[in-house]
């Protein structure tokens, strides 16, 4: 829905792999046929691969998040100094869902 926040980071403790996500999609999705699932990803490198992985388990949004965002709970360092700008991060995802033919 848009306007709608995204809680981050959230306490999906039970997800540890794409598999996992891949479940935890599918899940909702049977659950509520018309939910549109979004998944969030911090801009670093590799996101591009992550994010291969988060379309094939077919989310309906990627997120990306730069490293000026935060939760509001985390330590000014993690705020401050943690991930890349998201236009790289947005970059990097763009081509390689490109090259996997997933956009």
């Amino acid at each position: 829905t848009a306007g709608v926040g995204l809680i981050s980071p959230p306490p999906h403790h039970d997800i540890y792999s794409i598999e996992d996500l891949k479940q935890l999609i599918y899940d909702v999705k049977c659950a509520n046929p018309r939910a549109r699932v979004s998944v969030k990803l911090v801009s670093e490198v590799g996101v591009g691969i992550i994010a291969s992985g988060v379309a094939k388990a077919k989310a309906d949004h990627i997120l990306i998040s730069g490293h000026d965002g935060g939760t509001g709970a985390a330590r000014w360092t993690g705020i401050k100094y943690a991930g890349l700008p998201w236009e790289l991060g947005l970059a990097e995802t763009h081509q390689t869902l490109v090259l996997n033919d997933l956009r």
